[in-house]
């Protein structure tokens, strides 16, 4: 044995060798993406040719985000940045009439109903917000909801969707 096997061995805890067998197996496992193990959900929105919106749901993992029977939890991101926090959510297949907002100094809440699903997930809120400030937007399925940063106020407001 060489001093540099001995530098890579101290450096690796390992040998070179197996550590590159560890490495090739790990690359392996990785581009298995028929393993049962991967989870992969997501939707298709698109306009038919008779002008209609449909909504198809895609994945192996669609009943992993489902709370009941016929109840859903949306995706979410929750972002604070320059004073205000933005809060966006996917909730394709429904109008906006359908979508019911509440919000109190620390949390938002969402519910919408299809004849098919529903949608419901309270999101915690990383800094209290002015609940005065809610602005909603819904667009192809994608709700977003922008509050300004503030303390407590204790109150809770029902947000209406632009």
């Amino acid at each position: 044995m060489t001093a540099s096997d001995d530098i890579w061995d101290d450096f690796f805890g390992e040998s070179f060798d197996t550590l590159n067998k560890r490495i090739e197996r790990m690359f392996a496992e990785m581009q298995n993406i028929n393993d049962p193990n991967v989870k992969t959900y997501g939707y298709t929105m698109y306009q038919g040719p008779d002008g209609v919106p449909h909504c198809r749901e895609f994945g192996n993992a669609r009943d992993e985000f489902k709370l009941g029977p016929g109840t859903v939890e949306p995706f979410s991101d929750v972002v604070e940045e320059n004073g205000k926090v933005r809060v966006t959510m996917e909730i394709p297949g429904v109008k906006k009439e359908d979508i019911v907002l509440d919000s109190t100094e620390n949390s938002v809440s969402v519910r919408a109903e299809t004849p098919k699903k529903t949608f419901t997930k309270t999101v915690a809120l990383p800094c209290d917000i002015k609940t005065d400030s809610a602005k909603a937007v819904y667009n192809n399925g994608i709700l977003e909801i922008t509050f300004d940063a503030a303390g407590h106020n204790g109150t809770t407001k029902r947000i209406s969707i632009e």
